[in-house]
């Protein structure tokens, strides 16, 4: 492959004639799949892939299928690789059942601890293993952490973001607080992972606990078990308060501890309450992605009363959500290396001969755990205690999901609101430790139709285009964006002085159609959102777009994206862009969430703008292109924009592209050249396919310090599947280089 001929300079005003058009259906996209990596190829997603990038495709689960998460683990601890289907057992509620998928995942690009093998078994691993993306869901229970134990919290959680972490690993951030706001959204971007961290802080002890009164105290579990009635409990805090206010009556007393016991295990249960919450909709937010999701829980550890009217159904809906979302639940302890239950320098001394408060502490500090021990435990994930290297922690919570098997399972389908247990099981001789789902939750047939009546009546009151809306901004302001309908969108910074334009698609075979006078038709609801990092919002669009084509062209039309242009200008600064649409007649839903950084190029050294896509074109289309409007004469002939958020071409087209490069010096050119070269480099996963020698530009820089460059490349040859283009910019008067990067795709033959 070689480097073909450069494009002339362009003006700046052409380059933003070319930013400013894209057509409304690019035919050229197609309805199946995007072709992904051969299977022979374990290359991971190339450096720079965004949201909007496509996945391998995966089986979707709905809800009369259920996907189980399985490891096995040797006496030694070692992850076991080479199972067959048919060496497990599946059980649920007792009754055999038929596994209906299986695959075994093999590790990910972070590499992989020793694993073991089955003994008597081929050392082999199995044909069916695969690789597949990483989401995680952090849950920072900072209703529940002491303020001291936040700075090595966070901390440990800098240094999972930056170490552990690896290119194309999406992080969802969330407070069980909610003081997070704006940045608790799925993202890969790291900056936006800083900021969130950086965001979180010790909430105030909304808990009463310590000091009552002058002398008294009543820690939460004492008051737990007040609540429940516990005599000696209740004795031992009636002379602790007559031992505060001497000469209170012993019944005066009581009634004062009870009431005391109360609004501490009332707002308890709120705080437990909104902890599991938290952890319930991470989970079922999770459940919008394929393959094992990873829930970390950073707690000091919560107390849930299944004793209480709610207590038990609160952990059955958490535990629920995951195992019908496919979460595993890894708990790590923030308080770290606790010492002995009841010798708490910030709590007033009692007297205690009979040492009913020492039993009480040790007691409470369990119980303190019992929740998110179970939250694991249910969920095939572990606990990470008593240890105050919380960073080793977050480490083998992320080896731990490394080697796994996959199990799907139809389930019984009664809807009788109870739990269903589920049980794996090897049938093979030798000791091994399985971990999975415990069970889920299954509703009962009248909360279904409560739901179902409810949300039926609300409907009602509502006009197609109020439901619309709602169901738009529901889906756009998601902190995981539904995927019903596939969505990518684009951004593209020139510079400061120009707007930035944006580049959004929709999936037409994602949507459904209506017969209606001779036509196929739909109106889908778009919204198109820019937030700053603040939150504020700087544009929110919502668009109803009628389509209608008739049956004759339809099939033609559901091979393409309906896609759209958005141009703004914006101060320097990371923003939040997002994109939604809402189809009415399939109630689905699809949007996307993307980070981006606007530099400031007055305070910049050399920059680059982003990287426009180009494709060919007959000079004799280009011409009687009629959807392509206002193109500039310095356009480069033969070329029109491609659609920036696709970025699709054929194996048989040529890669074509331009950028600008800002701040560039005005040194003296060398041998009638420019001091500013480029390198294209083209990357499969990690793996550099093409890598073009540093060419000089033809010409020097405009006065203002742009220059703007533009070229091509064959792609005959390569293999469909994604594809990352990197330039390399270097500047041989100042030695200074700026590197920019975009994937792109190539077609299957047969799209």
């Amino acid at each position: 492959m070689k480097l073909t001929r450069h494009m002339p300079k362009l003006p700046m005003f052409a380059l933003l004639a070319l930013l400013l058009v894209t057509p409304w259906l690019a035919s050229e996209g197609r309805a199946q799949q995007p072709p992904t990596l051969p299977p022979q190829s374990d290359a991971p997603k190339p450096d720079g892939q965004s949201d909007d990038d496509e996945e391998a495709p995966v089986i979707t689960l709905g809800t009369e299928l259920l996907q189980l998460y399985v490891i096995v683990t040797d006496k030694d601890g070692r992850p076991v690789r080479n199972l067959k289907k048919e060496d497990f057992l599946l059980r649920e509620n007792g009754k055999p059942q038929d596994i209906a998928f299986f695959s075994f995942v093999a590790p990910g690009a972070t590499g992989a601890a020793p694993v073991s093998v089955a003994p008597n078994l081929p050392d082999s691993q199995p044909s069916s293993a695969t690789v597949e993306g990483r989401y995680f869901a952090l849950v920072v229970d900072d209703l529940h952490i002491a303020p001291g134990n936040f700075l090595p919290l966070k901390a440990a959680l800098s240094k999972f973001v930056e170490k552990t972490l690896v290119e194309g690993d999406h992080l969802l951030i969330l407070s069980t607080s909610g003081t997070l706001g704006f940045l608790q959204q799925m993202t890969d971007d790291k900056r936006v992972m800083r900021a969130a961290i950086e965001r979180l802080a010790p909430r105030p002890q909304d808990t009463l606990q310590g000091n009552v009164g002058f002398g008294f105290s009543m820690t939460p579990y004492e008051a737990v078990l007040v609540e429940r009635s516990d005599r000696q409990t209740i004795q031992f805090l009636i002379e602790q308060y007559i031992r505060a206010f001497p000469g209170t009556p012993p019944m005066m007393a009581e009634s004062a501890v009870r009431s005391t016991a109360r609004i501490i295990a009332q707002q308890t249960e709120y705080l437990t309450t909104a902890t599991l919450e938290t952890v319930r909709s991470a989970a079922l937010a999770l459940g919008n992605y394929p393959g094992r999701k990873t829930l970390l829980l950073a707690t000091d550890g919560f107390l849930n009363d299944e004793f209480a009217r709610n207590g038990r159904f609160r952990m059955q809906r958490a535990l629920d959500a995951a195992a019908r979302a496919g979460v595993t639940v890894y708990s790590i302890h923030s308080a770290g290396l606790e010492g002995p239950a009841g010798f708490d320098a910030s709590q007033p001394g009692r007297f205690d001969p009979t040492g009913i408060a020492q039993s009480l502490a040790s007691q409470g500090q369990q119980a303190r755990q019992d929740a998110f021990r179970e939250l694991a435990a249910s969920t095939g994930g572990l606990t990470f205690v008593n240890t105050n290297d919380l960073s080793a922690s977050f480490d083998k919570a992320t080896a731990d999901a490394t080697t796994y098997y996959s199990l799907a399972y139809y389930p019984d389908k009664k809807a009788d609101g109870k739990f269903h247990s589920i049980e794996v099981k090897l049938n093979l001789p030798g000791k091994f430790t399985i971990r999975t789902q415990q069970g889920f939750f299954a509703p009962s047939e009248k909360a279904l139709q409560k739901a179902a009546e409810k949300k039926k009546k609300q409907d009602a009151k509502l006009t197609p285009e109020a439901i619309a809306t709602r169901e738009v901004k529901s889906a756009l302001g998601a902190p995981v964006p539904p995927r019903d309908i596939k969505v990518k969108l684009a951004s593209n910074f020139v510079s400061n002085g120009l707007e930035t334009t944006f580049s959004t698609a929709f999936a037409m075979k994602d949507i459904a159609f209506r017969d209606a006078n001779g036509k196929k038709v739909n109106t889908v609801t778009t919204v198109f959102a820019v937030f700053d990092l603040s939150g504020k919002t700087m544009v929110a669009e919502e668009e109803r777009i009628s389509l209608n084509f008739l049956p004759e062209r339809l099939a033609l039309a559901q091979t393409g994206w309906g896609s759209q242009t958005k141009s703004l200008k914006l101060a320097p600064g990371l923003y939040n862009v997002r994109f939604a649409v809402y189809d009415p007649l399939a109630d689905h839903r699809g949007a996307v969430s993307q980070w981006i950084d606007v530099p400031d190029l007055s305070k910049a050294g050399l920059a680059l703008s982003d990287i426009i896509f180009l494709r060919s074109v007959k000079a004799s289309d280009a011409k009687s292109d009629k959807s392509q409007p206002g193109l500039g004469s310095g356009l480069p002939p033969g070329f029109v924009p491609a659609n920036q958020a696709l970025r699709q071409y054929k194996a048989e087209e040529n890669l074509a592209f331009l950028i600008t490069a800002h701040n560039v010096p005005k040194a003296k050119p060398t041998a009638g050249k420019s001091n500013l070269a480029f390198q294209i480099q083209i990357f499969r996963g990690k793996e550099a396919i093409y890598v073009s020698p540093l060419q000089r530009t033809q010409y020097p820089p405009s006065s203002d310090g742009t220059l703007t460059y533009a070229s091509q490349v064959p792609l005959e040859g390569l293999e469909p599947g994604q594809y990352l283009l990197k330039l390399v910019a270097y500047e041989e008067s100042t030695k200074k280089t700026a590197v920019q990067a975009r994937s792109f795709t190539i077609d299957s033959p047969e799209r």
